[in-house]
């Protein structure tokens, strides 16, 4: 059961705190996918520590986990970074359902059964 249930108005007060995270989150996740120096840190940490590698990438894993933390506490389902698709936990008519958000759409618009996805969405 969640913890947090958001109205639309307290979703959509929370949307300009969640642009900039959820750009950073795929940002860092893009990052850290494209790092080529990933078996260059592999080798080297096996021999030294990683050196220089070694601490990008572990500045980029801390970002990425302090960001996704910030979400779990805010009680928001990440659901697809690469788009920034995220789902809210909503009272709909008695049942739990999900707004559905993600980056580009200016505000909460969206709602879907909790067993469906993005394809099961609902204009509000």
């Amino acid at each position: 059961m969640p913890e947090k249930f958001y109205s639309i108005e307290e979703a959509n007060a929370l949307l300009p705190k969640l642009n900039p995270l959820l750009q950073r989150i795929r940002d860092t996740q893009e990052a850290v996918a494209k790092d080529k120096t990933l078996a260059a840190v592999r080798e080297k940490a096996a021999h030294n520590g990683g050196g220089l590698p070694g601490r990008h990438l572990s500045e980029l894993t801390r970002t990425l986990d302090r960001d996704l933390r910030q979400l779990q506490e805010w009680g928001i389902v990440l659901r697809d970074p690469s788009i920034g698709l995220i789902d809210f936990f909503h009272q709909r008519e008695g049942e739990t359902v999900f707004l559905c958000w993600k980056l580009g759409e200016t505000n909460i618009e969206w709602w879907h059964p909790v067993d469906t996805g993005i394809a099961g969405r609902k204009h509000l």
